[in-house]
């Protein structure tokens, strides 16, 4: 198992004192030579791939898969090309698809999670929006009154 810093990790809440821990898969750290990152799991199979602004599919060999064509070194392909691959397509590989939750029920990590203090380095904490939260954005204009 990767050390958890290399993993996004959130907790978050239902506003009722339970609690629930995800942990998504490492995204994989290939860049291609314009700096995309690539979308995958870290050590997946296959191409490395992303999309670009423009939302071209982009390709590049990925050196650990031995069973690649040799010949394949990278590109792009547009939206309105033939062999373009659409990202729902590419939906089940993408490394934000590949979590694991569960419930917290350790009562210490609970109390901290409630004074908004996570238990591991670089977790976040989802908790849901306070009343008096609601009434500040409505006053500040981001939330339509009811």
């Amino acid at each position: 198992m990767k050390h958890p810093a290399e993993q996004h990790v959130m907790y978050r809440s239902n506003g009722e004192g339970q609690w629930f821990r995800t942990i998504w898969e490492s995204q994989c750290p290939s860049k291609d030579v314009c700096g995309l990152k690539c979308q995958g799991i870290d050590g997946h199979m296959g191409c490395h791939w992303a999309y670009k602004q423009d939302g071209s599919y982009a390709f590049w060999k990925n050196e650990t898969d031995k069973d690649l064509d040799e010949n394949i070194a990278g590109g792009w392909t547009p939206p309105d090309h033939d062999s373009y691959v659409n990202p729902a397509d590419k939906y089940n590989d993408y490394y934000m698809k590949h979590s694991s939750s569960s419930e917290v029920l350790d009562k210490d990590i609970i109390k901290s999670l409630e004074m908004g203090i996570s238990p591991e380095p670089h977790a976040s904490i989802d908790t849901p929006i306070s009343e008096e939260e609601v009434r500040q954005l409505r006053a500040e204009g981001i939330l339509p009154e009811d």
